[in-house]
């Protein structure tokens, strides 16, 4: 795994060795970043990663210029690489680590971001829930990206609408944003 495009580009990202989770590829991360492309200023851009794993998507966002990352991991084996990856690429001062269950960290609502990733495990079961909460940390004029199994129907609460979903075999990206007028 590496970092895209930015300032990182081509550097190395390190994943657990007993990898109990499911990273994001290559392919599909530098199609979602090209994506967000046009969508994003990333100067101004708040990233939260939530099933951050290695890091990897809020890593990609710091590389492009994110003004910073929080990243979302209860795994210890995965804490500890996503800890080594951010002082090898030495973003640790724009970068926060939570060792917290995604939905408890979603439930205390402490902070809006523009831009939110989510890939939660494919077998992940409140995944309706999960959509919902993540509507509680988004600015009004945020972005979400949700990484789940391409067989698996998601739909969006009144507080978000689906702009986009692409498809990448087994692999499937949603992305939403708030609902115009919808308060969270």
């Amino acid at each position: 795994m590496r970092v895209i495009a930015g300032t990182l580009k081509g550097r190395t990202l390190r994943v657990p060795a007993d990898a109990t989770f499911r990273p994001t590829t290559d392919r599909v991360k530098e199609s979602v970043f090209n994506i967000l492309h046009g969508l994003v200023e990333w100067s101004s851009t708040t990233v939260c990663d939530l099933f951050a794993g290695s890091g990897s998507l809020g890593i990609e966002a710091l590389s492009r210029g994110a003004s910073s990352a929080v990243f979302v991991e209860s795994h210890r084996a995965s804490l500890a690489v996503l800890t080594r990856n951010l002082a090898e690429l030495a973003v640790t001062t724009q970068a926060r680590v939570v060792q917290r269950a995604v939905e408890s960290f979603l439930r205390e609502r402490a902070a809006r971001y523009s831009l939110v990733f989510a890939d939660p495990p494919y077998r992940f079961e409140n995944m309706e829930s999960l959509i919902e909460n993540i509507a509680g940390i988004m600015a009004p004029e945020g972005l979400a990206v949700l990484e789940h199994a391409r067989a698996r129907e998601v739909s969006a609460p009144s507080s978000l609408r689906i702009v986009d979903r692409r498809d990448y075999g087994t692999t499937a990206v949603t992305f939403f944003q708030p609902t115009p007028g919808a308060q969270t």
